[in-house]
């Protein structure tokens, strides 16, 4: 089988994107395009094909190791970080293999470290709308958050009481006019929080000013 190159497209100075049948393959830098003597409008033998994955992947390994010695990263954001980088979907997987085999990138980890982290300063809406943004699976988000609150279960509480006195500073809340505190409880509810513990925190706070 041999593969043809439709076109070559400059990424940086360095590097180059190579297109085969009009779709993205891989990325070389320049001096391997004349190594393996890849030319646009031009075929890449089976054998140079399997050559160049072959170094891909060894490279896709390194640079996943490399990004992992910065920061933890759940699964999906690995894999686009590494689709970022112009790697093939054959290195990706080879860099997965990897880092499965010793454990490195774990969501269900990564989901525990970042609600323990964030929990304190952000709701639990919140938190779950970015661990889906980060692409941790909705079972994990729940179990993860399930476990976290009934073990802290006045966090989110907390944090309203907190955001409250901050708002309204020394201001008796009970005497709050209706659109006042229309105006207060849904700058809370922009913050994440649902309405029940909004109302538990405005009742706790209206105790305090007894």
């Amino acid at each position: 089988m041999e593969y043809f190159v439709t076109s070559i497209k400059e990424i940086t100075s360095k590097r180059r994107a190579v297109y085969v049948d009009y779709e993205h393959v891989f990325a070389l830098y320049a001096g391997e395009l004349r190594k393996f003597g890849i030319k646009e409008q031009s075929y890449i033998s089976e054998d140079v094909y399997d050559e160049i994955m072959t170094v891909l992947s060894k490279r896709a390994v390194i640079r996943g190791m490399n990004l992992l010695k910065n920061k933890d990263y759940t699964r999906a954001e690995f894999i686009k970080k590494l689709k970022d980088g112009y790697y093939p979907d054959k290195a990706v997987d080879a860099a997965l293999e990897y880092i499965d085999r010793y454990g490195y990138i774990d969501d269900d980890r990564y989901a525990r470290n970042y609600v323990a982290f964030k929990a304190p300063v952000k709701s639990r809406r919140i938190i779950e709308q970015k661990l889906k943004e980060k692409g941790v699976s909705a079972d994990i988000i729940a179990c993860v958050c399930d476990e976290y609150y009934s073990d802290n279960g006045e966090c989110e509480l907390n944090q309203v009481v907190s955001l409250i006195e901050k708002r309204t500073s020394k201001t008796d809340i009970s005497r709050m006019d209706y659109n006042e505190r229309q105006k207060l409880m849904a700058y809370l509810y922009r913050r994440g929080f649902n309405f029940d513990i909004i109302n538990k925190a405005i009742d706790k706070v209206c105790d305090n000013c007894m």
